[in-house]
């Protein structure tokens, strides 16, 4: 919106740092580190829990059923859901509440001495302790010492913002705190109450849906076909206090929704008009964003599952706030919502209360991702639209990265070797952007070739033209990055025709895109380099590297040319090579692999397989010394120079890939060898005596003409249905040994 439309944004967070959840979960958290510090080793409490857990959570389960019992039993009960991938979330969260219950009577069904766990202090044994212990003492918690609930939010606001910036999203211009809110939300409160739409029961202050819609006004605009789901409702009503809203006799409707909460013991609070308490979950929203932006907002954003009943419960009471009733006229506050999809796994949505996440943190620091990887998955799909992490739209970020970066790799290297100056204008150079925005109607960026005579030029004009009809079309990026792919692809085409000007100005382009989707670290669609990190070697080893590519390049052109190549000239570009590298510092990065590709070439005396031997230098110095730092020298048709390139990861898995494969069909070879020769050693038996040796020796007193026995070692007469499964061996022997005589000629 600000880099390529040129909208002034004003972005503002909130943070909900006091909600049921946030008070649930750190009211638990704080009761179970008061538990772990007085009982560390509590058997009974911790088989109470686990009783809990199961009761409240698994109806089809024995809550009195022992730890190892339940290890078996369970699995069994809930075979069904257990062995489905796909879910639905109340499936999924089953799921969950079962691994929690296995995972807990794992741990305690192994008892120590003294009749204490083992392992009491296993994590497993945290997730059922925290509910049990809040159900049993929630309410002695001293609920004004609020940093028992923002401590929490706290630290995970620190993890937030850091895991923001390492996937390189851009900083809220404001940032703000429920906690920090609240005289705000109890001013907008009593001005809802003011204007008529709101009413006080002993259980807080409710909006009144049906005083809001006789005075003309809409509810449930968003998802209107929500508005009676009771299950929906609830769940808007909170965590602690969503079961008790329902059954609230002095609720007027059961749409109505509750705008300040009086707390009770165990809960934080606050001062109001209406008594201690604390605010809703909706209210704090539509307090927090009129404080910052006033009555209207041009977009309010947030998960799709959001928007029945938080954000239509956030319009109406926004609007109840900001109308106009001296005029009687109905007040709009937002004119766009943009509800985005969710990542899922499995078909169910990733969602932390489930605990089948994957964090950014561990996806970025064991190497599973990059932030670019991950950036790019997000852009191949739809803001709007749910997203499944696969390996396949893995594998297609991989490739659409791949991609572009060899592309960055060669427009520079081309136009490096050609060693052309690019005199571009002025307003390119400032915003390369600029000039696909000729115009809100589209027909007058389509291409006339008077115009553009270059055919890749007019494909240029094209690619712009479409990028920017995708980008107005509710941002469709997944266009915008096909539409570079196949630009790119445009390019290659075209080949040696390419003009170095057309080069520069698609890669500048491509560039200043890729900048504004946030591809390029802090890099702005504005800045004049082009392409994207991890293009480049180091400085300080580019001056080694390059002296080994000049060097390789030249004896490997012909070494190509059978009959082109003489000791001499080997000996010429060894000097030469010595005479350029002679600045290089023996601890320079790479110094010590132009020292031993030297070497290696000065080694060579004699003429005898001279372009082979010269060949596998080149390649050992580009598949071993190099790969092996990272390094990767990609050799181009014809006479172009090598491209020297960081070593990316997916080609190093490749090789190890291809290492491996290499590896196991050279030990299925050794393995078909063995077996044959051990199949030929077989053969070598005659039939004759093949029941007189090896295993049978001793087994047999008698035998036949051809070597087949009659009676055993006791003299008795051989059963039929063993003499007969001996002849199918020795007929099978007389085959082998027929083969054998033949491989020796006999």
């Amino acid at each position: 919106m600000a880099d390529y439309f040129g909208f002034r944004v004003q972005y503002v967070m909130n943070i909900t740092d006091v909600d049921d959840k946030i008070i649930l979960r750190g009211r638990q958290q704080y009761l179970l580190q008061r538990y772990k510090s007085t009982r560390p080793s509590d058997l009974s409490t911790t088989l109470q829990a686990l009783s809990y857990h199961l009761s409240k959570n698994l109806q089809y389960s024995d809550p009195n059923a022992a730890p190892v019992k339940l290890v078996s039993t369970l699995p069994k009960t809930y075979h069904d859901i257990l062995s489905r991938d796909s879910q639905s979330d109340t499936e999924a969260k089953t799921k969950m509440h079962i691994k929690t219950a296995l995972a807990a009577a794992g741990a305690l069904k192994n008892v120590g001495a003294g009749g204490k766990p083992t392992n009491v202090d296993d994590i497993a044994l945290d997730e059922i302790l925290m509910p049990y212990l809040d159900h049993e003492e929630g309410k002695s918690v001293d609920a004004k010492d609020h940093s028992i609930f923002t401590g929490l939010t706290q630290r995970y606001e620190e993890r937030f913002t850091k895991d923001m910036r390492d996937l390189n999203v851009l900083d809220p211009d404001q940032l703000i705190r429920v906690s920090e809110s609240v005289p705000q939300i109890v001013e907008f409160v009593e001005g809802i109450e003011r204007n008529g739409f709101a009413y006080q029961t002993s259980k807080g202050v409710y909006f009144d849906v049906e005083a809001f819609e006789k005075a003309d006004n809409y509810y449930a605009r968003l998802e209107p076909w929500n508005r009676n789901d009771a299950a929906l409702q609830a769940d808007g009503e909170g965590a602690i206090t969503g079961k008790e809203s329902k059954g609230d006799p002095e609720k007027r409707s059961q749409a109505d929704f509750a705008l300040w909460k009086l707390s009770k013991p165990g809960e934080p609070s606050w001062p109001s008009p209406w008594g201690e308490g604390r605010p809703g979950w909706h209210i704090e929203c539509s307090a927090m964003a009129s404080e910052k932006l006033g009555n209207k907002i041009d977009i309010h954003s947030g998960g799709v599952d959001l928007a029945f009943p938080h954000h239509d419960n956030e319009l109406a009471q926004s609007e109840a706030y900001w109308v106009d009733k001296a005029h009687k006229q109905q007040h709009q506050w937002v004119n766009y919502f943009l509800h985005m999809g969710h990542l899922s796994i499995s078909g169910a949505k990733m969602s932390k209360s489930l605990k089948n996440f994957t964090t950014i943190r561990d996806a970025l620091t064991r190497g599973v991702w990059t932030s670019r990887q991950l950036r790019i998955v997000l852009l191949l799909g739809s803001w709007k639209d749910s997203v499944e992490i696969t390996d396949e739209l893995k594998q297609e970020s991989v490739a659409w990265e791949g991609r572009v970066n060899e592309f960055f790799i060669k427009v520079r290297n081309s136009l490096e070797s050609a060693k052309v100056h690019l005199d571009l204008d002025e307003q390119w150079n400032k915003d390369p952007l600029a000039l696909a925005i000729m115009s809100t109607d589209a027909h007058s960026l389509s291409p006339q070739k008077e115009k553009y005579p270059d055919p890749l030029e007019v494909s240029f004009q094209q690619a712009k033209e479409k990028v920017h009809n995708a980008l107005a079309d509710s941002f469709h990026t997944r266009i915008v990055m096909s539409s570079i792919l196949e630009l790119i692809t445009k390019w290659y085409s075209a080949g040696s025709n390419v003009q170095p000007l057309v080069s520069h100005r698609i890669a500048r382009w491509i560039t200043a895109i890729v900048n504004m989707f946030g591809l390029n670290g802090t890099a702005r669609p504005t800045d004049v380099s082009l392409g994207w990190s991890g293009l480049d070697v180091s400085e300080n080893a580019r001056p080694a590297l390059v002296a080994i590519s000049s060097l390789r390049d030249e004896i490997r052109g012909k070494a190509k040319n059978e009959g082109d190549l003489t000791l001499a000239d080997i000996h010429d570009a060894v000097a030469t090579s010595k005479q350029q590298s002679s600045v290089l510092r023996p601890d320079q990065p790479f110094a010590d692999v132009m020292e031993f590709f030297q070497t290696s070439l000065e080694s060579i005396v004699d003429e005898a397989g001279l372009q082979l031997r010269v060949l596998r230098i080149a390649d050992e110095i580009r598949d071993k010394a190099l790969f092996d730092r990272d390094i990767d020298l990609e050799d181009q048709d014809g006479n172009k120079p090598a491209l020297i390139k960081p070593l990316t990861k997916e080609k190093r898995e490749e090789r190890k890939a291809k290492e491996e494969r290499e590896l196991q069909k050279a030990k299925a070879k050794r393995q078909r060898e063995a077996e044959a020769a051990q199949r030929k050693d077989q053969g070598r038996l005659k039939p004759s005596d093949m029941f007189k040796v090896g295993a049978y020796l001793d087994q047999f007193r008698e035998w036949d003409a051809a070597g087949l026995p009659t009676k055993d070692k006791e003299g008795n007469e051989l059963a039929k249905s063993r003499t007969k499964k001996l002849k199918k061996e020795w007929e099978a022997q007389t085959k082998k040994h027929a083969a054998w005589l033949k491989e020796q000629g006999t």
